[in-house]
């Protein structure tokens, strides 16, 4: 009987790396690097990644509200997304706010910025702080 290798499934932070600059009292700001890979046919950064990159800001806002995100995770609950401009490949950073909730469900605002004029996407969510583990 031959024994299988296990292998560690690959996560998220594997396809885009996602850098932590600021996670403090509700605010939240991460930056990470588009590449061709993340681009779709017309050559912009495809709109799933972007909206996933809002995701990452929504939810961490949130959780960075409780105990400034110490032993947190925000879960979106729900998320609207503004597409503004089309954004090539390169470095992206996005700042996330609480702007209301309560103990647990909290409102953020996030914004994505590429160095442009003006941000390139935006998002409202509702977030579910939890607690780990």
């Amino acid at each position: 009987m031959i024994r299988n290798e296990i292998k560690a499934t690959p996560i998220f932070s594997d396809h885009m790396p996602i850098r932590v600059l600021e996670k403090k009292a509700g605010r939240y700001v991460l930056e990470t690097e588009f590449t061709d890979y993340h681009l779709n046919a017309a050559g912009s950064v495809h709109g799933g990644m972007l909206a996933a990159f809002l995701d990452c800001g929504l939810a961490g806002g949130g959780a960075s509200s409780v105990n400034d995100g110490e032993g947190r995770y925000g879960i979106t609950v729900t998320m609207t997304v503004n597409f503004i401009r089309g954004a090539g490949p390169g470095l992206m950073r996005c700042e996330a706010g609480v702007t209301g909730g309560g103990r647990a469900t909290k409102f953020v605002e996030a914004k994505l910025f590429d160095g442009g004029v003006g941000p390139v996407a935006s998002a409202t969510g509702t977030v579910r702080v939890i607690e780990l583990g």
